[in-house]
């Protein structure tokens, strides 16, 4: 994929937690695409919404896409998200058999388990490419704008 390619799905992502900010939500949003940079899925964090402390961005699009493909395999598939991803999304990602990430902003100091993606790619059993920060100080913006109208 081309780097203008990249930062266009990226884009995308960031619509996404527009959509999740919009609705009371935390700032995130995740696109999964083919190897080629076709979207097949787009989803954002419905935390707060939905009363469902899992309900991330990453994870919401893996449960569309494993519904969309009716199967839980779901490798061959490239996850984008405009957000480093926290250690529940990025092993999930894992388990369903994505092996290829793009995040925008890089991890956020908060995070708990402090267990950076670059941590879990050294622990991961299977080779994992992990591509990031793509337009990050653009992305750590529009978190932090988020956080600040839907704490």
């Amino acid at each position: 994929m081309t780097e203008e390619k990249i930062q266009e799905l990226i884009k995308e992502c960031q619509a996404e937690a527009a959509k999740s900010i919009e609705s009371g939500n935390p700032p995130f949003g995740c696109v999964i695409t083919t190897a080629d940079g076709k979207i097949v899925v787009r989803d954002y964090n419905t935390q707060n919404s939905s009363n469902d402390p899992t309900a991330h961005a990453e994870i919401n699009a893996l449960r569309q896409l494993g519904q969309k493909l009716e199967s839980r395999y779901l490798n061959e598939y490239v996850l984008f998200a405009n957000a480093s991803s926290c250690s529940m999304c990025f092993s999930g990602s894992i388990k369903a058999g994505i092996t290829t990430f793009y995040y925008g902003a890089p991890p956020e100091p908060h995070m708990d388990p402090w267990l950076p993606m670059e941590d879990i790619v050294a622990l991961s059993k299977k080779p994992l490419e992990v591509h990031g920060p793509i337009l990050g100080e653009e992305c750590a913006k529009q978190i932090a704008y988020g956080r600040s109208v839907t704490s």
